[in-house]
């Protein structure tokens, strides 16, 4: 029941009889149980089909928030949200994930008690954390496992330390199951069932939907694309131990690496300027210089596009998606980008798993990754056997005892 208020599907108690078939007087027992939980309210009344017109029922969005944090290879999001994965407050800063799980995690707590004593937040509790990791992730027990470009984090208890901190339960995910599970419900992939969500960024990952579902495998590892191999493609040893891994030659870590190279070559006199005044290119510059028409660097994005698009058309013809979603740092050259993808896709794909393919760029400024991590909180702690221990219901036990 509450599921279909919170998705808008029942609004009134008439209509939640008609989904569940329970019995009025059923309804309206369980109804009065969510609202003394606080999570259901009364908005108003629907419209009359005749006699008294019904009560409408909501989602209380604000009956708690939600701590989460969008990790990625070089800087953090925090946000605090409503029930509905919706920013409150948020705080974007540089961290390195290469700096390690102990210095990492106690800016991102310093970052979240900070916003915790934000006025828009006030009175409201916290119910749980949610943390995007941009690696392999065991969702089962939220550990990192095996993060081929941060090996210091493997196996540490991320999870563990965030509830003992702040005393709520938290939950660990990869930073592009998250980002997929924002999208899905809240983004440009609301409307769909198959999708594949990929965050082409510093790192390379992606998150699948299917059937309307974060699809994680059997262990948290479906979606690690960054590690694919990529014939024909040349780069340095990955950080995994083999050679032409898709990260190496496509991510915006790979084009930071061209972009020295360019300029020190000098085939971008754009880039050049940069070394002979004293400065080491970014692939943030190196966007800039093929937004200004350098060729190198046109060229360079073209062909980092061009890889990608090679591993999407394998997932394309193996899950066969209604819907490619790119996001990422790399997706500012956009116009670069998707036309390479696009074609890409369309020629190494079946005429069958293209034939009403979308492949577009998800909105820029959405921060679905901290919307996913959020909703991935809220899906846990609604889950009926965990209602008993939303705040409402312990506080109501504990006055029960003390009387």
């Amino acid at each position: 029941m509450l599921e279909y208020i919170r998705a808008e599907t029942a609004t009134t108690r008439g209509e939640l009889a008609e989904l569940t078939g329970l019995s009025r007087s059923n309804i309206a027992e369980r109804v009065g149980e969510l609202a003394a939980l606080g999570l259901v309210v009364e908005a108003g009344t629907a419209r009359s089909t005749g006699g008294r017109a019904p009560v409408r029922l909501r989602f209380n969005h604000l009956a708690g928030c939600v701590a989460a944090v969008d990790m990625g290879t070089t800087g953090v999001r925090t946000a605090i949200t409503d029930l509905h994965g919706r920013t409150l407050v948020d705080d974007l800063f540089e961290c390195r994930v290469s700096a390690g799980p102990q210095a990492s995690l106690a800016a991102i707590e310093k970052s979240l008690e900070s916003l915790l004593e934000s006025s828009a937040v006030a009175g409201i509790p916290l119910t749980g954390i949610g943390l995007g990791f941009p690696g392999p992730v065991q969702f089962a027990s939220g550990h990192p496992t095996s993060p081929a470009s941060a090996p210091s984090w493997d196996g540490y208890p991320i999870r563990e330390q965030l509830a003992r901190r702040f005393e709520v339960d938290a939950w660990v995910d990869n930073e592009a199951n998250m980002l997929a599970l924002g999208e899905l419900r809240l983004g440009a992939a609301r409307r769909a069932s198959d999708v594949v969500v990929v965050k082409f960024g510093t790192g390379i990952g992606a998150g699948l939907v299917s059937g309307g579902q974060l699809q994680r495998g059997h262990l948290g590892g479906a979606g690690d694309i960054a590690h694919v191999s990529v014939p024909g493609a040349t780069s340095a040893r990955c950080s995994c131990g083999r050679a032409s891994c898709l990260t190496t030659v496509a991510s915006g870590a790979a084009l930071g690496r061209t972009a020295v190279l360019l300029a020190e070559s000098g085939a971008s006199p754009t880039l050049r300027e940069l070394v002979t005044a004293g400065r080491t290119p970014t692939v943030d510059d190196l966007a800039q210089a093929a937004a200004g028409g350098d060729l190198a660097c046109i060229r360079a994005i073209e062909a980092s596009a061009s890889h990608l698009g090679h591993v999407l058309a394998m997932l394309v013809n193996v899950l066969n998606p209604e819907l490619v979603l790119l996001a990422g740092r790399v997706m500012e050259s956009a116009d670069l980008v998707l036309p390479v993808v696009r074609r890409t896709i369309y020629a190494e794909s079946t005429p069958l798993t293209t034939r009403a393919l979308r492949i577009e760029r998800s909105a820029p400024d959405g921060h679905f990754g901290i919307s996913g991590a959020a909703l991935t909180v809220v899906d846990k702690l609604l889950e009926p056997e965990r209602l008993g221990a939303w705040p409402a219901a312990r506080s109501q036990t504990l006055e029960a005892i003390n009387h």
